[in-house]
């Protein structure tokens, strides 16, 4: 989430709204929404710090000048001087209840300055559960929003779907494929080529993208190199995500920001539900 780049400066995360106002019925993404809901009490009880190192992985990692592990970068430093609020208002989990999605918007102001001078944004967040364990947080990515968006939206708790077929490949095969086609036709075209038709997209300094249309409209037909760094897919072979980094097309070109994009399994497709974009800075 941004409320990882906002660590030092201002991070993204989400405040808590009451499991019960979910409109789905799947216990697995309710309970996700339950331990995001926890997460964000914590900083606002606490801090962000003994938030952030409760409820990440040990592999958790979230972006400082590159994908970096969660712990290592936190312990040696003080908590800053703010109260980040947050809550998820979209979840989501793979058929087999280890790997999940958490969205919503997140909320920062210094302690002790006035309210009407919050920054405010969206996080992203894929968490994981081992059997018998608790959620943790095992990617943070977000955005900054000049408004704050979706603040007053009830969670949705995305009723599990069955997929049927699952994809014959891998998701780095696909992600391979979506480059493909962004590299050569643009953006908008690697979006309508394998964008969900719910699929979110998240771009900093613009209102979220939420359904197909609106994702393809935003993205424009901009060129650039994707790199993935790490993917991980879910024990179902319905659920997974790929994060890494981009850059323009030409040779040597510097790192302009870290990505990471959720797959789900449609039809024997994978298809993004989810891409989010942080600027490097």
């Amino acid at each position: 989430m941004v409320r990882a780049s906002l660590l030092c400066a201002a991070l993204a995360a989400g405040c808590a709204q009451p499991v019960m106002q979910s409109r789905g019925l799947n216990d697995d993404a309710a309970s996700l929404a339950a331990a995001e809901s926890a997460f964000a009490a914590q900083s606002v009880r606490e801090d962000m710090r003994s938030a952030f190192l409760a409820h990440f992985a040990n592999d958790g990692v979230f972006v400082r000048g590159g994908w970096t592990l969660a712990h290592p970068w936190l312990s040696p430093r003080q908590a800053p001087p703010i109260v980040l609020d947050w809550r998820p208002v979209h979840t989501e989990v793979a058929g087999s209840g280890d790997l999940g999605l958490s969205t919503g918007p997140w909320k920062l102001v210094g302690r002790g300055k006035p309210a009407q001078s919050a920054a405010y944004g969206q996080f992203v967040s894929i968490w994981r559960r081992e059997p018998g364990g608790p959620w943790k947080v095992i990617v943070d990515l977000g955005i900054g929003n000049p408004q704050p968006t979706f603040w007053e939206e009830p969670l949705e708790a995305l009723p599990l779907v069955v997929p049927g077929r699952l994809p014959a490949g891998d998701v780095e095969e696909a992600e391979r494929q979506f480059a493909r086609v962004a590299a050569t036709t643009g953006m908008a075209s690697a979006y309508e080529r394998f964008g969900s038709p719910r699929m979110r997209l998240y771009r900093d300094d613009h209102a979220p993208a939420v359904g197909k249309p609106l994702a393809i409209a935003l993205a424009g037909d901009a060129t650039f190199t994707w790199s993935v760094e790490h993917a991980e897919r879910a024990r179902s072979g319905d659920f997974a995500y790929a994060r890494g980094h981009y850059t323009t097309l030409a040779a040597g070109a510097p790192v302009l920001g870290y990505f990471m994009r959720v797959w789900r399994a449609e039809s024997g497709e994978w298809r993004i539900v989810m891409d989010v974009v942080q600027p490097a800075s």
